[in-house]
């Protein structure tokens, strides 16, 4: 920009619908990606089974082979709704919608379950309020990784291993709080949490850790504040608030 230039009328708030629109863009991209190896994964690992079981069902007992492939089938058929989205949970249809929060957070655990390999942790949810108003896409993408970041850093050593999704409303804004047990981050590496490719884990047990400085991005250009509390040993706590809009209003 010249010196004595100045920025069309409008231009910083385009500039800001954009910004969270590539957001969303850049989240879905990553989303796909990992949905791409987890159904390859998974299917792959549901024919091995089901080869193994056919080939016992000319064996004596062949009823348990059978009862083994209905059971392999089912766990697929389980992994292939979960895909399933919603009407209008895509960025492209980037507008305020009733979201009923329970079902999709319950989903959006299950799908992580699959991709962390941490079918034994559990899902606590403490929600006083069953609909959300708000951006589904992008509220998709918030749960997403936040519930990802924390079954990655899940701790084995614990006996139970959970997460908690607390949500509460107030007039102006949502309050979303996931918090976990895991084995959280030590002082030093907690200023750094936000910053784009930090990574708590090892680079060989770590991806290039974009999640979370996205999703604050996300968070902030739609009106709100992403913070985070965590001890080393003691787990973490995300808290996302989230401005309130009603419908009607956006739409208008």
């Amino acid at each position: 920009m010249l010196p004595h230039a100045t920025e069309p009328a409008g231009g910083t708030a385009n500039r800001n619908v954009l910004l969270a629109y590539v957001t969303d863009l850049e989240l879905e991209v990553d989303y796909l990606r990992k949905q791409g190896q987890l159904v390859r994964q998974e299917t792959r690992d549901a024919l091995k089974r089901i080869l193994r079981s056919c080939a016992g069902t000319a064996e004596p007992g062949g009823a348990a082979a059978l009862t083994q492939i209905a059971a392999t089938a089912q766990e697929l058929a389980v992994m292939l709704r979960d895909m399933r989205e919603p009407a209008g949970y895509h960025p492209a249809h980037d507008q305020v919608v009733a979201i009923a929060v329970r079902p999709l957070a319950e989903q959006v655990f299950r799908w992580q379950q699959r991709l962390e390999g941490a079918p034994q942790v559990i899902l606590r949810l403490e929600l006083e309020t069953d609909h959300v108003e708000w951006f589904p896409a992008r509220l998709r993408h918030i749960l997403d990784n936040l519930l990802s970041n924390a079954l990655k850093y899940r701790d084995p050593g614990k006996a139970e291993s959970w997460v908690r999704l607390a949500l509460r409303a107030s007039p102006n804004d949502y309050e979303l709080r996931v918090s976990d047990n895991g084995i959280g981050l030590p002082s030093e590496g907690r200023a750094d949490m936000f910053e784009l490719f930090y990574r708590a884990a090892p680079v060989r047990a770590a991806g290039l850790g974009v999640g979370l400085a996205v999703v604050k991005l996300l968070v902030e250009q739609s009106g709100g504040t992403l913070s985070a509390d965590s001890g080393e040993g003691q787990g973490s706590t995300f808290v996302a608030v989230l401005p309130r809009y009603d419908v009607e209003d956006y739409l208008a």
